[in-house]
């Protein structure tokens, strides 16, 4: 799985590693990368051999698989920037026999046939061949970032995370790696975890985004169009937004820790905060991994590795260890060399707000929109009061010092709208409950109102903010029940009869007066004629239909009626025969 540009890593694994790039590219492919911004024109080869006619999977499958799942992943990760599209082709049956390991042969055969039957590959930029088990032992491999780039997946591996893996690599990634240093975070004694990320699909992760260098190398964060990275130069507070999340702020921050010796640029510190949704939702069972703040150590043209941000907690012998990777709210880690400390001031849904310090430099006051949540809409009759809890978190970073925040009610006119507290202090980074009550006017009809929570200060604008919630006004009795049939004097009539039809409309088994009752007849013909009457004291409305007398009057009739009284409706249905 590795590609052209990891041929040192793959020395440590063997012989059978090197054996996927020897003679892997033809003279005729180039060399340069292909892009990873944009639509991906990619081929489904399906290839089987002389000896093993076997078919693994079906084209619907492949598709799905490839142009679903993994498109999807892509959409998603990039921000609406990458996706895959094309076809499926195959399955295809090579001259070669299985106990052949040699994929360059495997493409070159593979691409004959499909020449043959027509597919102009010359239209796609990247060639996925799927094939049945055979000598290659390896799970899958790739041609690294040429063009057109290939990559290889075997039957037992025909999984979307193998095919984003290895397509990742055509992208230009390395595998994500941990770092494990037993006791400590981060130290001289540290082994090398090769596919130890957890948290990513280039490492130990089922079907996740790519870590934030990942997605700086390959265009997907800081660059133009895309969410940002904060590359950090001075003490104080920052806020990072989740990797999953469509929109928002700053996905990542990295802070400068020096310069790497083997590649002679400046090595960083990146910060991330995953959260269980879209794509990351599978990690929402794996440990720590969306309780807190991956720290990655590396750079876009580096050795990336995660850092255990709770170190020994687990077995380091094995993966599990960077289960618990995060670091939690409430916890600190320090560079003393570098002179770098951060903490986690907190984590939730919305983001994760950090306290970093750099040695020398001065904490400065950057204000920032507080952040103001507020609780889900809900129902009441008019004139009642709703309390909706909320809450509020100061985001101003650490060099500047509490805030007075003002609260205000926003509610429809004629209403009434209350605050627990006129104000609340914070200090940034910290977070206090507020609440909103509503009662509404007593006479607002029904419908669905909008109410909201204002937040300001004396800095002005940049601390105005606000949250809204939906206050939903209900009739008196949102329960107006009729019988559970429409009743006739008679159950069949002869034509030319008059069939006397009633409705009871009942609200809490009491009779209803004055609701409007419209009843649909239709007749066996299909026509439909429609009858209306109000309810009495009694609450019956009452309706008369005078039956005809030719041939086609003669079969069944629908009943459906409709009682309306205050917003509130109930509906009920029944029938009679004509012989």
């Amino acid at each position: 799985m590795l590609n052209t540009s990891a041929r040192r890593s793959l020395r440590r694994m063997g012989a059978l590693a090197l054996l996927f790039l020897a003679g892997l590219l033809p003279l005729t492919w180039a060399t340069t990368n292909a892009a990873t911004i944009g639509e991906q024109r990619t081929a489904v080869i399906l290839v089987n051999f002389q000896d093993d006619v076997s078919q693994p999977l079906s084209v619907a499958d492949a598709h799905a698989m490839v142009f679903g799942t993994v498109s999807d992943l892509m959409w998603e990760a990039s921000y609406q920037k990458t996706f895959l599209s094309g076809d499926v082709f195959g399955w295809f049956t090579i001259p070669v026999s299985r106990a052949v390991c040699d994929v360059n042969l495997f493409a070159v055969e593979a691409d004959k046939l499909a020449i043959a039957a027509g597919v102009r590959l010359a239209d796609y930029q990247r060639l996925v061949y799927l094939l049945p088990q055979n000598a290659c032992s390896g799970a899958g491999s790739n041609s690294g970032p040429s063009t057109p780039s290939r990559l290889w997946v075997t039957s037992n591996n025909h999984t979307p995370q193998m095919i984003a893996h290895e397509l990742g690599h055509n992208f230009g990634l390395l595998h994500a790696q941990a770092l494990e240093c037993g006791s400590a975070s981060y130290g001289s004694d540290c082994a090398v975890q090769n596919y130890g990320d957890p948290a990513d699909t280039m490492g130990s992760g089922y079907v996740t985004h790519f870590n934030a260098a990942f997605k700086e190398k390959i265009g997907w964060l800081n660059a133009n169009g895309a969410p940002a990275i904060t590359t950090v130069t001075a003490s104080g507070s920052y806020a990072i937004a989740p990797m999953s999340a469509a929109t928002g702020g700053v996905r990542a921050l990295r802070i400068p820790r020096g310069t790497d010796p083997a590649s002679g640029e400046m090595s960083y510190y990146y910060l991330e905060y995953r959260q269980p949704t879209g794509f990351d939702a599978t990690l929402a069972t794996t440990g720590n991994l969306t309780k807190g703040v991956l720290v990655h150590v590396g750079g876009v043209n580096q050795t990336n590795v995660l850092l255990d941000m709770t170190p020994g907690s687990l077995a380091s012998s094995t993966f599990a260890d960077m289960s618990d990777a995060a670091l939690a709210p409430g916890r600190s880690y320090s560079d003393a060399a570098a002179g770098i400390s951060f903490t986690v001031k907190s984590a939730d849904a919305g983001g994760a707000l950090v306290d970093v310090t750099v040695a020398g430099q001065a904490a400065t006051c950057t204000r920032a929109a507080p952040a103001v949540t507020l609780g889900a809409g809900a129902s009441a009759t008019a004139g009642s009061r709703i309390d909706y809890a909320g809450t509020l978190r100061n985001l101003d970073s650490a060099g500047c010092g509490a805030t007075t925040f003002m609260l205000a009610a926003n509610v429809p006119a004629g209403w009434n709208g209350s605050v627990p507290a006129a104000s609340v202090t914070l200090s940034p980074g910290a977070s206090a409950g507020v609440g909103l009550g509503v009662t509404s006017a007593a006479g607002a009809a029904a419908g669905t109102y909008g109410v909201g929570l204002g937040v300001a200060s004396s800095a002005g604008g940049v601390h105005t903010a606000g949250a809204g919630s939906t206050y939903t006004v209900t009739p008196s009795s949102s329960v107006l029940p009729l019988t559970s049939a429409v009743g006739t004097d008679k159950s069949t009539y002869a034509k030319g009869e008059v069939a006397y039809i009633s409705v009871r409309v009942l609200r809490d088994g009491t009779p209803v007066a004055g609701a409007t009752v419209r009843t649909t007849v239709t007749l066996p013909n299909g026509s439909r004629t429609g009858l209306s009457a109000t309810s009495g004291s009694d609450g019956y409305a009452r309706h008369s239909l005078k039956l005809g007398k030719g041939k086609s009057a003669v079969g069944g009739y629908a009943l459906q009626s409709e009682a309306t009284l205050s917003g509130a409706t109930a509906a009920a249905t029944g029938g009679f025969v004509v012989r």
